[in-house]
């Protein structure tokens, strides 16, 4: 899927202020199922400093610093790639069946405790994932296509376009959420069985006439096969229409912008996205 997203948020404030520094990532992750062919980061005031890395879950991360004052802040964001198809993995004997053990797997101790992390659950979220689990058995890929499809029939997907996830027992007692709710669900949902799974954030195309906003899934880690994505908010494995920007243990690292202000203002903030798709989409961003 040919693709190209257009991204711009504006904040205005009603007297000048001080940029402090930022953090943006908004670049689409590059990897087996994903080519990034241009991408264009523009910023209103003009930063003092910019210096991109990759951080320790392989995002691309631009840190960016001002000077001066000013009452307006753009960030206008372009991209143009290529996704292809996944196709389910057939894994190997240490992803088959959960829990999973990872010890021989290469990862730091700590990020595989990042991504297997459960000490914030209460009661229902682990009930509800042992009962699936009951149903379905140690199964890996049987579990996790019936927790994106549980989740799909039992919950609601409601519209929340500001604030932090909820935490999983909240979106599980109240039966709705957003996009971002439910990845949190499903990656405490896989923890708890013994799946390493971690947040994701991205772009999905919206449906013709539906306004375009940012989206959330789950990726889970399985032994011969890598990270794998579901979205349950789809009811399923995520496809080539998802484009991935960040992914995380924790959903705040995954933010596509964090940043303040310093001064007493009031601000208002406007958002334009777009995401075009399409074979006749022409690679026109360096």
């Amino acid at each position: 899927m040919r693709f190209r997203i257009r991204h711009t948020t504006t904040y205005r404030y009603d007297q000048p202020v001080a940029l402090g520094p930022h953090t943006f990532r908004m670049q689409p992750r590059a990897d087996a199922c994903l080519r990034l062919d241009g991408f264009r980061l523009s910023l209103y005031p003009r930063a003092r400093q910019t210096q991109t890395i990759l951080d320790a879950e392989g995002n691309p991360v631009t840190f960016v610093s001002f000077e001066g004052s000013a009452q307006e802040f753009r960030i206008a964001m372009e991209s143009t790639g290529e996704t292809t198809h996944r196709f389910l993995p057939v894994l190997d004997q240490r992803g088959a069946r959960f829990p999973i053990d990872y010890s021989d797997h290469g990862y730091l101790e700590t990020q595989m405790a990042a991504w297997l992390r459960t000490d914030a659950l209460g009661t229902d979220v682990p009930a509800f994932a042992a009962a699936l689990a009951a149903e379905t058995g140690p199964d890996t890929l049987k579990f996790l296509e019936a927790l994106a499809a549980r989740m799909y029939g039992i919950l609601r997907d409601v519209s929340r376009l500001t604030g932090a996830p909820l935490d999983p027992e909240t979106t599980l007692r109240d039966g709705h959420g957003s996009c971002r709710d439910f990845a949190v669900l499903f990656v405490a949902c896989c923890r708890f069985q013994g799946i390493a799974a971690r947040f994701v954030s991205g772009y999905l195309p919206a449906a013709p006439g539906e306004r375009q906003h940012m989206h959330a899934w789950a990726e889970v880690l399985l032994p011969g096969a890598g990270w794998l994505p579901y979205d349950s908010t789809r009811g399923g494995l995520a496809g080539e229409e998802h484009i991935s920007v960040a992914a995380a243990a924790e959903p705040a690292d995954a933010a596509p912008l964090t940043g303040g202000f310093n001064g007493f203002a009031r601000s208002e903030m406007s958002i334009e996205l777009t995401v075009e798709t399409g074979e006749s989409l022409v690679d026109s961003v360096q």
